[in-house]
């Protein structure tokens, strides 16, 4: 069993609450010769985004008139946890997710299906990158007037699994799929050695070692679409797979076998060089 610290719900709780609880903590379990604490747990959800999808993004929140860095907010409690000697334990998510459709309880903007797929898989490899190491997606199934807060509120919307009672429908959505992708390509990874190959123009690729070969992961947040190089590569040629399905929707998903967009690409001098547009890719050796 993990011992969570759990509840920081908005970016800035931990350093306000956290910190001077864990200074009390710590002191007990010198006093008793006991380990109360494992792991420590923030939210980092898409529910401020409620004017402006840039309000919460898997990398920024802005809430008040500060805006909280994700890489930041963890170097931060991490720098508090160490500072506690609370040196081996983990930070966790608990509490990830963004919407997909036009929640009804604010001014949220409409999102599709493939952008709330896309947005998952930039919050859980982001996270892996930045030193999250556990991230729990918040529900599977679609909620249905969740918190009595009005039917098609946000938490009505986060789920990777369409709710009938919503809308009538029942479908897994795109962001389903992904998810499934991406468990079956990175799972194995080694998670403590994510090398990162790029993190500027809007672009970001990432270097992963699974079974001692490499898999890259890259996306790109520009309008355009940006040429890419990747170096290193030790074979003639790289497999190129799209992490969203080529659908606008899950419920169009047919045959998930087929449902994602892969190419093959040559390597010249080690190094083999892509266009990416608004989905995320893996680049795997052939």
């Amino acid at each position: 069993a993990k011992i969570l610290l759990a509840g920081a719900a908005v970016p800035g709780e931990f350093e306000f609450f956290y910190r001077p609880l864990l200074n009390e903590l710590k002191k007990l379990e010198q006093q008793d010769g006991a380990k109360y604490l494992d792991a420590v747990d923030i939210h980092w959800s898409g529910q401020f985004e409620d004017k402006d999808k840039s309000q919460a993004t898997y990398q920024t929140v802005s809430l008040g008139n500060r805006n909280y860095d994700y890489k930041t907010e963890i170097k931060t409690i991490r720098k508090i946890l160490d500072n506690l000697g609370y040196r081996n334990d983990e930070i966790w998510v608990t509490e990830m997710s963004d919407y997909s459709g036009k929640p009804s309880d604010s001014a949220y903007l409409y999102q599709s299906e493939k952008e709330q797929a896309n947005e998952l898989f930039k919050r859980y490899l982001y996270s892996l990158v930045v030193g999250v190491k556990k991230i729990f997606w918040i529900a599977l199934m679609e909620s249905y007037n969740y918190g009595n807060s009005g039917v098609n509120n946000y938490w009505d919307n986060i789920g990777l699994v369409n709710n009938p009672q919503n809308d009538g429908e029942s479908h897994k959505k795109l962001g389903y799929y992904t998810y499934k992708k991406m468990v079956e390509v990175l799972e194995g990874s080694d998670w403590d050695n994510i090398e990162t190959i790029q993190e500027q123009g809007g672009v970001y690729i990432y270097k992963f070692m699974k079974n001692s070969k490499p898999i890259w992961v890259a996306w790109n947040d520009n309008d355009a679409e940006k040429q890419i190089t990747i170096s290193g590569v030790n074979s003639s040629s790289v497999k190129i797979t799209e992490a969203v399905p080529n659908y606008e929707s899950g419920k169009d998903v047919k045959d998930y076998s087929s449902a994602f967009s892969t190419k093959t690409a040559s390597v010249e001098n080690k190094k083999v060089v892509l266009k990416i547009k608004d989905v995320p890719v893996f680049v795997e050796e052939n």
